[in-house]
């Protein structure tokens, strides 16, 4: 039977053709009932022993008539949820109402049927299904692809936890400035919609609010979560974030003890809190570190870091987890009592206790990281600092890349755009037959491919292009240098000693520092840069200091003396914690930080000796804390206002003027916009206002610094070798001089015809070419959608800035002109994360597709890699639904490259090593009689978890990889194991924090846009 027309027009139309009909079945299975894919959609009605499907694509174009393409496949599971991932709909087979799904193509009905249909799972994962919405600006919905992430299917967060089952949307509302019918109409359909026959409800934002982006659930649910944050919109808004934030691990607790207590008393600080180590060792995680939490019990929340504190205190303080006040969102509420420990020299402990259920996740580990510099940091270093540190670096760095690309030689390639053939270091026990797990596709094809060649492979080279555009901006405008990063922590212990209660908080000199750095002095950076100023100058405390100052300050607060092997103990585990840096909270908040896992980096004084000492000799001029005003509380009905006065992001465009002063030598301009920034990154929380005029009276001011304009540039030959620049202008000096050293190095590229023999000796079958040909089809198809609106939405751009131009100096046309301009500014910027979000939910269901296929995977791979090389695209459709396999057929077919792992300060020279890990270095001498004899020297060993032992202590941990009796060589410390071939693969991370803030400006080399 033919479903019913629906008004829209779409692309594809799958009509099943059933051989053997049957009447009913509550089975799934490989091949599915009677499945109509129509105009609007997917329908499972009945089962078919025989079932094909036919599908249909219309094709216009210019001058021909419409023609249309039919294959006939078998309609498996796979294909269905495929189908379904494009119609947005996640939880079921079908849907109430054809309209209110908004279009993707292609949309779910029901198809009538004398039997009742049987429903389909809720869910596809372990996370809860999540709709995507987009309202426009009079208020109508459509519904986005899905997004399969984890992390955006909120696998792992409070909510998950707190109401399984829950239904949720996620809504992308304009974020440019309306007119007031606009914004009635966006607050009507933002307030409360009907969607798959459940009626949502708007319930709060995330970090993300000020982009546009809220949540809504079902109504169902909306009284308790609005509950939680006491009805107080303004609440909602800024802390819903808590529960929708995923974790990399979380439990539930039926009976846990909760404490809380004013911040720095019981050792904690500004959103920094403790739990017990038996909460602590029900997670499977790495330890001695600083932990990112997030946490709900009784009606409320909490976020912040949290270090472990020992079982025996807890028991004496009879709490699993002890917060500072600081870290419950809203403020908590419960009445008071007092904890009163004999000999302390304060005064009573005032505390609020919980005891009952909680969910417990925790979000993110400390480690130390390598983020990038960037023009934000250096356009503060001095000119002497840019000349001879700075650019003398980039200088470096740019005829290194010169020199590898000339004389081929990848590995160096690779290791300067960000990558390593090195072994990288080990993270968390985890047995696997992956000598390496990669970051991105590209990294992972790069390191195991041997000859070279795969460079020129079109999506490969798309994505070296992009990596480098990335490199050579940042090596031009910030240098290219990279800088230790860490957790922010506090000095805060807690401990018992011969059964008494010993804590402290900020005992650390306000310009000191505990840090794994080894250099003496240095300066902490926190992004946002503001100014100057908040390049934080810091000495170094050693050890024994820390052990000093540790010893006074128990003695002094606590009114007891501790042994100094037991304070040595204790700074150990509670101050030297891994991947962390440690500062008074005073001297944090100098800069805008606090305790609940800012990330910051250290600028070295002994790599930037000039950039350093300058800071230390200039005085602190102007110093800007956070506005923590009185917040205002609005009725609940008004949530969808609250919410709409939210958007607004002005925090990069702030800080690209506050550049562009800097620039053009408008120092006092750039101070004063230190305060509309510091207004901006309050906005949110304590409803501070950005002075707009002050921000319009210097822009008209300033001129753009032109190389501002380079940063999204996706190849450096769309980056200009010479800028004209201010004499004042450092970072444009440092473009002009490093610019001119980057080439466009691989911009050598082959059709993908050229790489159809890549895969081969692999059985598939005509059933499944079929499938993927309509795969291939159906995603090329997106695609271009995607990319049609790109450009439909630049043209209006162009259109509309060549408008203003026109008339901006007429006034009776000028301000109605300036309206459209910031308008289509607007919907152009709006898009571009839009489009970036759509690519990457395409990219989810063409691997929710792939991972689908549990049979013969490389044979699925070679037919879609048929496919493929036989049409004109880039191949990306091929990595991103079978990744691991392509990288794989590419390590067989190359003959991979060896493991090798970096170990400084070893000898060149040839190696040997065995089962056991052991290395040796093989060395021949000769004897008395002219002959040679050989001498092996037992130089380290590496242990089947990757811990490399030298002198029989650990100096590095690395991903594990099989061990075999071979030889090798040593080069400038790396250990090449030559019987020892690569075998990566990609990790499936949703986050880098390698990166600085405005790295996430840029496109990565893994989020291209395909062709």
């Amino acid at each position: 039977m033919r479903p019913k027309r629906d008004k829209q027009s779409f692309l594809y139309r799958l009509k099943l053709v059933c051989r053997e009909l049957s009447t009913s079945s509550n089975d799934c299975g490989s091949v599915l009932g009677s499945l109509d894919v129509c105009p609007v959609g997917l329908t499972r009605a009945s089962p078919a022993i025989s079932l094909f499907a036919f599908a249909e694509q219309a094709k216009e174009k210019e001058g021909q008539q419409r023609r249309r393409d039919s294959v006939e496949l078998p309609m498996t599971t796979e294909l269905v949820r495929f189908f379904a991932n494009l119609a947005g709909n996640l939880t079921s087979f079908s849907a109430q109402d054809s309209e209110e799904t908004g279009g993707n193509g292609l949309l779910v009905c029901s198809l009538p049927d004398g039997n009742k249909e049987d429903e389909m799972p809720t869910e596809i994962s372990n996370g809860m299904p999540v709709i995507t919405l987009d309202i426009n600006e009079m208020g109508q919905m459509k519904r986005r692809l899905p997004r399969l992430a984890r992390g955006e299917q909120l696998e792992n967060t409070l909510l998950q936890g707190l109401y399984p089952g829950i239904r949720v949307a996620r809504l992308n509302v304009p974020s440019g400035k309306l007119e007031d019918h606009q914004e009635n109409e966006v607050q009507k359909s933002m307030r409360c919609f009907d969607l798959d026959g459940v009626r949502f409800r708007l319930i709060g934002a995330s970090a993300s609010a000020k982009s546009g982006k809220f949540y809504a659930v079902d109504e169902r649910y909306e009284p308790a979560i609005a509950e939680r944050f006491r009805k107080w919109p303004e609440a909602a808004i800024t802390y819903f974030g808590i529960l929708v934030s995923p974790c990399k691990q979380r439990i539930q607790l039926s009976d846990a003890k909760v404490m809380v207590v004013k911040d720095r008393t019981l050792g904690t600080n500004d959103c920094r809190g403790w739990i017990s180590r038996s909460v602590f060792e029900r997670f499977h995680l790495p330890g001695h570190r600083l932990y990112q939490f997030r946490l709900a019990f009784e009606n409320t929340q909490a976020k912040g870091a949290c270090k472990v504190m020992p079982d025996n205190v807890a028991e004496k303080l009879g709490a699993d987890i002890i917060l500072p006040e600081s870290c419950v969102k809203p403020e908590y509420k419960q009445s008071t009592r007092f904890l009163d420990f004999l000999h302390w020299r304060r005064p009573k402990i005032e505390v609020r206790t919980y005891r009952g259920p909680v969910v417990f996740g925790i979000r993110e580990v400390s480690r130390t990281l390598d983020l990038h510099s960037s023009y934000t940091l250096i356009e503060h270093a001095p000119w002497e600092s840019i000349q001879l540190e700075i650019a003398a670096f980039a200088m470096e760095q740019a005829r290194k890349l010169r020199t590898a690309c000339e004389d081929g030689n990848y590995d160096e390639v690779i290791e300067l755009l960000g990558t390593s053939h090195a072994q990288a270091p080990w993270e968390e026990a985890n047995d696997s037959e992956y000598t390496s797990f990669e970051h991105t596709v590209v990294e992972a094809v790069l390191k195991v491919d041997s000859s070279g060649y795969l460079i020129k492979h079109p999506y490969i080279n798309n994505a070296l292009n992009r990596l480098l555009a990335k490199w050579a901006f940042k090596l031009c405008t910030a240098g290219g240098f990279k800088i230790p990063g860490f957790a922010l922590a506090d000095d805060g212990f807690l401990s018992l000693y011969q059964g008494q209660v010993v804590a402290a908080s900020d005992w650390l000199p306000q310009d000191r520092a505990v840090s794994s750095v080894p250099c003496p002095k240095g300066l902490v950076v926190r992004y946002p840069i503001r100014m100057f100023e908040d390049l934080l100058p810091y000495t170094r405390v050693s050890t024994g200091e820390a052990v000093a100052f540790v010893t006074h300050v128990i003695e002094e607060q606590n009114g007891c003396s501790m042994d100094s092997e037991a304070v040595v103990d204790l700074v150990e585990k509670q101050i030297g914690l891994d991947g962390v840096f440690t500062l008074h909270s005073e001297t944090a908040a100098k800069n805008g930080g606090d305790f609940d896992f800012d990330l910051v980096a250290v600028v070295e004084g002994d790599r930037f000796p000039r950039f350093v000492e300058s800071r230390f000799a200039h005085p602190d001029r102007h110093e800007k804390a956070k506005s923590k005003r009185t917040k205002k509380q609005s009725p609940w009905w008004n949530l969808a206002l609250v919410a709409n006065q939210a958007i607004g992001n002005q925090i990069g465009s702030i800080t690209d003027l506050k550049t562009s002063c800097y620039a053009a030598g408008f120092r006092g301009e750039a101070y004063q916009l230190v305060d509309e920034l510091q207004h901006a990154l309050d906005s949110l929380k304590w409803g501070t206002v950005v002075n707009q005029q002050l921000i319009a009276e210097i822009r008209q001011k300033v001129p753009l610094a032109p190389w501002l304009q380079l940063k999204d540039r996706e190849r450096v030959s769309d980056m200009p070798v010479h800028v004209e620049v201010l004499p004042t202008d450092k970072i444009g000096y440092l473009y002009n001089l490093a610019r001119k050293e980057v080439e466009d190095f691989f911009s050598a590229k082959l059709p993908i015809a050229d790489f159809h023999g890549l895969i081969t000796n692999e059985h598939f079958t005509r059933e499944m070419s079929q499938e993927c040909r309509l795969v291939n089809r159906i995603y090329a198809e997106e695609v271009g959608k995607l990319i049609k609106e790109k450009q439909a939405l630049d043209e209006a751009l162009a259109k509309a800035e060549a408008e203003y131009q026109a008339n901006r100096n007429d006034q009776a046309t000028r301000n109605e002109a300036r309206t459209r301009r910031n308008a289509a500014r607007s919907a152009a910027y709006a898009y571009k994360e839009r489009s970036r979000e759509e690519f990457q939910a395409l990219r989810s269901i063409i691997r929710a597709w792939g991972d689908g296929k549990k049979q013969n995977r490389r044979g699925w791979c070679q037919s879609l890699h048929a496919v493929i090389c036989a049409g004109k695209g880039n191949g990306s459709l091929l990595f991103h639904a079978f990744p691991q396999e392509i990288i794989d057929k590419i390590g067989e077919e190359t003959g991979s490259t060896p493991v090798q792992v970096f170990v400084p300060d070893l000898v060149d020279g040839e190696i040997e090593f065995d089962e056991e890990g052991r290395v040796f270095l093989v060395e021949q001498f000769p004897t008395g009689d002219g002959s040679t004899h050989e001498r092996k020297i037992f130089l380290l060993q590496i242990l089947k978890k990757g811990e490399v032992l030298v002198d029989g202590k650990v100096v590095d941990r690395v991903q594990p990889f099989p061990m075999r009796y071979g030889s090798g060589t040593i080069r400038d410390g790396n250990l090449v194991f030559n019987d020892i071939r690569q075998h990566a693969t990609v990790k499936r991370s949703t986050s880098n924090l390698c990166e600085s803030p405005d790295d996430k400006r840029t496109t990565s080399a893994q989020g291209e846009t395909p062709s």
